[in-house]
């Protein structure tokens, strides 16, 4: 039996650190949260989780910069609205059963979406962890909304104009 569960990371950040290692990169947000119970200057981390028979095989996280007056920019007269970063996570005995697809679509269908639609005055758009890049781009998400350069020594123009609003 399958079951999606949805949160704000504040909320079950102590079952997420109890997995451990297995969060890896997101290990540091889930402490972070345990000893501060929010995220810093507005961030909130709005999560998907998918139970299989009562057991967490996978989860999405998308780390909401919306409430973040710093994560817009004006480029040569147009506003970039930066709503976040999303990142997926697999238990390693779960892998390659499809459960992140899965994830990732009720992730976009239910949660990035609706973030979209509320910012559809500007350039809004979501950036993918290295992971997560192939997962959402399975979902109905627009090439113009998703940047897949998380981590990159890019500039502006590279990483989110060009790859968004390419001319």
């Amino acid at each position: 039996m399958q079951r999606f569960e949805y949160c704000n990371a504040n909320t079950c950040a102590e079952e997420l650190l109890a997995l451990g290692p297995v969060n890896m990169k997101m290990w540091y947000l889930f402490q972070w949260l345990t000893e501060h119970e929010q995220l810093r200057y507005g961030t909130q981390a709005e999560m998907v989780k998918l139970y299989i028979n009562k057991e967490l095989v996978a989860y999405g996280l998308l780390e909401n910069y919306e409430a973040r007056t710093d994560k817009t920019t004006l480029y040569e007269g147009d506003l970039y609205q930066d709503l976040g970063v999303v990142h997926f996570v697999t238990m390693p005995e779960h892998r390659k059963k499809g459960y992140a697809s899965l994830v990732a679509d009720v992730m976009y269908k239910d949660i990035i979406q609706p973030l979209l639609v509320r910012h559809n005055d500007v350039r809004a758009y979501v950036t993918a962890s290295e992971r997560a890049v192939p997962l959402i781009q399975r979902t109905a998400i627009d090439a113009a909304n998703l940047v897949t350069q998380f981590y990159s020594d890019a500039t502006f123009k590279e990483k989110v104009v060009m790859q968004i609003n390419p001319r």
